[in-house]
Formats: C-alpha cells, structure tokens, sequence
C-alpha cells in the first residue's frame, strides 16, 4: 500500500523506503543503510549480528512486491566506516551493489558523510555518484552540508537525520519510539521530506521542534519546526500521518 507524503512521494506499506512518481522519474529512494556497521561495533569490542545487509535487501524486495520501478536512489550513508573500507563492509558493499544492479536499470548514490572511499566503488560498478542531484525541481542530498537552496528546488529529499517519533503512555509511563519520514516547510517556499534509517540498527533520533536537536545545517538553518509533520511507520500496519510536532510536543505536555 501507498501512503502519500508530499505531491508524487510516498511511504511504501510498513517499510523505511519512499517511491517517488513525479514527471518521469519512478523510483525506490532510501537513507543510511550503514553498511559495515557491526564492523565499526567490533572494533569497540562490542559483537551484534550481522542484520544490516539482509535488512536492505529485504526492504528493497518488498517495496519491489508493491511498486514497478526501474531506478533506485541512495541518499547518502550506504556505508559507516568513515576512515576506511572495512574488509567486512567491502563484501557487504560487494553483495549489495550486484544485488541492486540487478533488480534496476539506474543506481544513484548522492554521498553522505560516511560515504568516503566510495567514489571508486561507484566508477567499478557503473553507479552514479553525485555530490547532490537536481532533477525536474527536485533537490536530493544527504543533508550533512551547509548549502543555498536557491529558487529551482521545489521538493528537497534527504536522510542523514533518522528521524524518530518516541510517543509517551500517560497510564503506564512507558515510551514507544517509531522511524519516521519528516515532512518539513522551509522558509523558502519549499519542502524537505526526511527519509528515515533503513539501517537496522539506526534507530532514530527523536524529531522535535527545537532546531538545535537536528544534525543537518538545512534543517537548523531553513525548517520551520512547528508546521513540520511526521509520518510514522508501525510495523505491520503501514504509515500514519501524525499531527504538526508542535501539536504533538502540546499534546505530550498535557501528560
């Protein structure tokens, strides 16, 4: 099932993955799958097992079972390891990229701030590599960078944030924390909507309305907080669109 976020993009059935059906561009668009992450853990004598490969494969092939693309677009983080190419992350990147290569016609990846040492990865296995790509008033980046939006970019598509919603029980106190996509207003006119993690073990950090919670200068710089709308993925049930976050943040209060 599709659940639309903003004109022609919207949340796949329960997963961390947008399609986008704009013009002519179809495609699968995804965030920070973080490859070589339980490698990073390893080095800090920390061992969890080996999820993050199978999980974007697997979001990548359900999404397949609902919508009929023939490109899919990375939007920065598809690795973790920022001094290096790990040996495990280079197999995972290995096995992931003739996956996707397989199952599409285009692969875009638009670098994050992980992704160092990739550019050559790109060039080997026919991706294409972009700083930020600008498509039919579409502006799509990772997000980590100071940048002028300028006046062309309509719909500004990026991950970097991992956004999270935790929402409150007032009887039992306990707090439930669900992957969100982030549709935020921005004081020119146009929209970002913020991908959420498809890494497993990126689980997200709370949205809010205070800019200083946000890591990318974008958001700090141009998002207004109060009007932006979460949209958050329950498991099992699909994509459900939330109130403002400074209703949300009024509504929490009260408890």
């Amino acid at each position: 099932m599709l659940y639309e976020i903003y004109n022609g993009i919207y949340g796949v059935d329960d997963l961390p993955i947008a399609y986008l059906s704009t013009g002519s561009l179809k495609s699968l668009v995804v965030a920070d799958i973080h490859l070589g992450f339980e490698e990073y853990m390893a080095t800090k004598g920390i061992y969890i097992p080996r999820m993050q490969l199978n999980k974007a494969i697997d979001i990548i092939e359900k999404a397949l079972n609902t919508v009929n693309v023939d490109t899919l677009i990375i939007v920065g983080d598809i690795k973790h390891l920022f001094d290096k190419l790990g040996r495990r992350e280079s197999k995972d990147l290995h096995e992931f990229i003739l996956y996707v290569k397989k199952r599409f016609n285009r692969v875009v990846l638009v670098r994050g701030n992980h992704d160092n040492f990739i550019y050559s990865l790109s060039q080997r296995y026919g991706i294409e590599f972009y700083e930020s790509m600008e498509i039919e008033n579409m502006l799509f980046v990772h997000g980590h960078k100071k940048m002028d939006l300028g006046d062309n970019a309509k719909l500004v598509i990026m991950g970097h944030e991992h956004p999270s919603i935790a929402l409150k029980d007032p009887v039992t106190e306990t707090v439930t924390k669900l992957p969100c996509f982030l549709r935020i207003p921005l004081q020119n006119g146009s929209t970002a909507v913020v991908l959420p993690a498809a890494g497993a073990y990126q689980t997200g950090t709370s949205v809010s309305t205070s800019p200083e919670s946000y890591l990318s200068p974008i958001i700090k710089r141009f998002g207004v907080l109060r009007d932006a709308k979460p949209f958050a993925i329950v498991e099992n049930e699909g994509l459900f669109e939330l109130p403002t976050l400074s209703a949300v943040e009024d509504l929490l209060a009260m408890f």
